[in-house]
């Protein structure tokens, strides 16, 4: 007998930083003040993400995706409920990076379909989708595209538009 399916995602945000990799590198603004390795209710979230307003201001892509869960609404780029939407997005979003990649290997357009199809296979099942790429220079890019209500990972965490 399988374990049955948890439901799928109400939406997915999309979130989208670009800056320094030093910036991206220092850690202190991209963890809320405590490591959770369990699940907690709600309000306890928004608790921990008040605790640290540095994380909160933040818009530095946090170390566990649903952590972006988190942050403020405004930190949210786009939101669709159907999975090919977000993944339509997520390809746009790798579309306008590409020139400014800094390897040749992340510029391949082969490989750059691959990891398209793999955000579509993952939207399609209600997972995350993670993108990060140095840039030309000292630049960083990160695009992500995060299920919410719920999010399977931390499916306690509240929508930051509700």
């Amino acid at each position: 007998m399988t374990a049955p399916h948890p439901p799928a995602p109400g939406h997915w945000h999309c979130y989208r930083w670009t800056g320094d990799r030093r910036t991206y590198d220092d850690e202190s603004a991209r963890r809320p003040p405590h490591l959770v390795v369990h699940t907690i209710p709600p309000q306890q979230w928004k608790q921990i993400a008040a605790a640290s307003p540095a994380f909160t201001a933040s818009d530095v892509p946090p170390l566990e995706v649903p952590h972006w869960l988190l942050r403020p609404a405004r930190t949210i780029k786009a939101t669709f409920q159907e999975p090919d939407k977000a993944s339509a997005w997520y390809r746009d979003q790798i579309t306008e990076l590409t020139p400014a990649f800094m390897t040749d290997h992340d510029r391949d357009p082969a490989r750059q379909a691959e990891c398209q199809a793999a955000a579509e296979d993952r939207l399609s099942w209600g997972g995350d989708v993670v993108g990060g790429w140095y840039l030309r220079g000292t630049g960083f890019a990160s695009v992500h595209v995060v299920a919410c209500s719920t999010n399977r990972i931390r499916p306690t965490i509240p929508c930051p538009m509700s």
